[in-house]
């Protein structure tokens, strides 16, 4: 059997160990490089005097998931800095343009054999020729982690030294991780839901764990260049013993924070520890003392502590409270249970969320985030409860502007703003305007970028659209929603093996997603599977409550399927409902045109039109509309919504 080797590469005096997934510079010093940049090294030494196309990097640095190439530009960026060289210094690593990347510099390549105690149980331990150039060579591994425990101990003093007063404190630092700035962008950083450990037969305290999360996420979002991932898709650990290893790499993130709270007589003992998803070591751990009225407000120095552990930048404008920062614990449980009730919304849930929100705001008038939670609710309303914008949205502008008043540089309320200026003014420069202001306020909001891939989608900037659809999932994986429509996005990019693959995804995660049903419909009419189509719209017309968007596709299916009864019966039971109450006129115009009644489906758009129905802000790229698009007054409509220019 061969043996297994421990392979060193050499390169102009730098020592790679492959094993150990370290570089050292050519005075012994180990060189600080994130495991991403390791990964790329290797791939480029591995293929050195190779063009390797940037796609091939990305599939191999990052297999399975979809990356911005931004990503591997920056790491090229922190490895030509590694080898003493400036970003645009080809020495090393040549750019060829359109291709991809070479390794040009020599390399000695080097396989020493795999000690004993170290190869895998039945290896062959035999022995490889040692070359000259490694004899008498350094082994800085053990002083180089004694190096790191020297600095850590030091940084854990500083870190002391700057703690609020009358907040008790004990942590340690394992080795610290140093992060390049180019690489720091490229970091993951996932915060758990804290475990709340409670006496025997004590009930769970849901907001506690999430609010200790959440407050985390908030402020390290604003102070770092990380990607932090949203609490939407890390609620979804909440309360079970979950292995956070696991929960991180599920999240598909770098490094994760986990930690529990715990009533102690008139105080909450918090410990949190950040551990490195790479090698599953413990980077920090604490213990921090609150009381309970002021429990929320620990972020601050959780941040902190997280900060120096990375040995990243507090790149934080000020260190202010921002308005709701959990300085008023009644009001920021309120406002928590209205963003826990906001992520899985239904008409119900949205309903109790406004309440949530407004008990919030009753207590603390300046609690700017419960006022944007309130806009979206309001417009969420419009969309799924199938409310009349006339009445929703003006209340969502309404509590936008009470938000901007309290903070003007809140993400979250900018991001309500765009949404509204994209589905209810229809004024798509300006939308665009506040959602690219909501991501430059908070690069890490999910709900932004999404908002932004959404509008640059329905006014017809397709490559644009999915760029921020992809972002947009990095920072929110498990959410069933955006990753339903990012699926829609990219496809509408010209993406479809990746489209098909989201949406599976989505659907093996959440198999009762009634608006994944609804696409993957779609995708099974389009190639004439009538069948699975009316089966999976069935099913997601009980799901969503009597949807009249389902409604509407679940009649275009019937008629595609030859059975124009039960369409026709689809719009009597819509015309019905209508009688009583709101019903939006894009939907009836949609069973109408898969009817082949132009001229009825016309009379209900400019209907829509009238009635600021949200769906007219996709009038471009429904399919519903399909037949109509050469229609005179259907292209009209298009002029006055301003959807033919790009520009505008």
């Amino acid at each position: 059997m061969t043996a297994p080797v421990h392979r060193h590469y050499r390169i102009a005096g730098y020592r790679l160990d492959a094993m150990t997934r370290e570089l050292f510079a050519p005075d012994g010093a180990a060189v600080a490089l994130t495991p991403k940049a390791i990964d790329v090294l290797l791939q480029l030494i591995e293929h050195r005097g190779q063009i390797l196309g940037k796609d091939a990097l990305l599939a191999s640095v990052w297999p399975g998931r979809v990356v911005e190439e931004n990503n591997l530009t920056q790491l090229i960026s922190a490895l030509r800095r590694a080898f003493g060289t400036g970003a645009g210094d080809h020495r090393y690593i040549v750019t060829v343009p359109g291709r991809g990347y070479c390794f040009v510099a020599t390399v000695e390549d080097e396989a020493l054999p795999v000690p004993a105690a170290a190869a895998p149980p039945g290896a062959d331990t035999g022995t490889t020729t040692q070359t000259s150039a490694d004899r008498g060579a350094p082994t800085p591994a053990a002083p180089t982690r004694w190096r790191w425990l020297i600095r850590g101990a030091l940084a854990v003093v500083l870190f002391a030294a700057t703690l609020a007063a009358g907040i008790a404190w004990r942590g340690q630092m394992q080795g610290p991780v140093v992060a390049t700035n180019a690489a720091t962008a490229t970091m993951t950083l996932a915060v758990l839901p804290f475990r709340a450990i409670g006496r025997e037969g004590d009930g769970r305290d849901e907001m506690l764990e999430l609010g200790m999360a959440e407050t985390l996420i908030a402020r390290l979002s604003r102070a770092t260049s990380m990607r932090v991932l949203s609490l939407n898709s890390v609620q979804r650990f909440t309360g079970a013993k979950v292995d956070p290893l696991r929960a991180g790499r599920t999240l598909g993130a770098d490094f994760v924070v986990e930690g529990s709270t715990q009533q102690r007589g008139n105080s909450i003992r918090v410990n949190a520890r950040l551990l490195s998803l790479a090698d599953g070591r413990t980077v920090w751990a604490g213990t921090f003392d609150q009381a309970p009225e002021r429990v929320f407000t620990l972020q601050d120095v959780l941040a902190e502590a997280v900060i120096s552990a990375l040995s990243l930048e507090d790149t934080a404008s000020a260190r202010h409270s921002s308005p709701c920062d959990g300085s008023d614990a009644r009001a920021y449980r309120a406002y928590l249970r209205g963003r826990y009730l906001i992520f899985r919304p239904d008409p119900r849930r949205l309903t109790e969320a406004l309440a949530a929100f407004r008990q919030a705001t009753d207590r603390d008038p300046a609690c700017a985030r419960a006022w944007a939670g309130a806009a979206f609710a309001y417009r969420a309303l419009v969309i799924t409860g199938e409310r009349d914008p006339r009445a929703m949205f003006p209340l969502a502008k309404q509590a936008v502007t009470q938000a901007l008043a309290i903070d003007p540089d809140s993400a979250e309320a900018y991001s309500s703003r765009g949404f509204i200026e994209f589905w209810y003014d229809w004024d798509w420069a300006r939308a665009e305007a506040s959602l690219r202001h909501a991501v430059s306020l908070d690069p890490n909001l999910a709900e932004a970028h999404f908002a932004l891939a959404h509008l640059l989608n329905n006014i017809g900037r397709a490559d644009e659209a999915a760029s921020q659809a992809r972002y947009a999932a990095l920072l929110d994986p498990l959410s069933p929603l955006v990753n339903t429509l990012v699926s829609v996005f990219v496809g509408n990019a010209g993406h479809v093996d990746e489209a098909r693959q989201r949406l599976e995804k989505v659907l093996q995660l959440e198999p009762d997603f009634w608006i994944a049903m609804v696409i993957r419909a779609g995708t099974a009419l389009g190639r004439g599977d009538h069948a699975q189509a009316i089966t999976d719209l069935r099913r997601a017309r009980e799901l969503s409550g009597d949807s009249s968007i389902v409604l509407s596709y679940l009649a275009r299916a019937h008629v595609q399927a030859g059975d124009r009864g039960a369409a026709e019966q689809v719009l009597a039971d819509l015309e019905r409902r209508a009688r009583t109450g709101y019903v939006p006129a894009s939907s009836l115009a949609a069973v109408y045109s898969a009817l082949g009644d132009r001229e009825r489906a016309l009379d209900m758009l400019e209907r829509a039109y009238a009635e600021r129905d949200v769906h007219m802000s996709f009038l471009l790229v429904d399919v519903r509309w399909l037949t109509l698009h050469q229609e005179p007054r259907f292209r009209a409509l298009i002029r006055r919504m301003h959807l033919e220019d790009e520009e505008y």
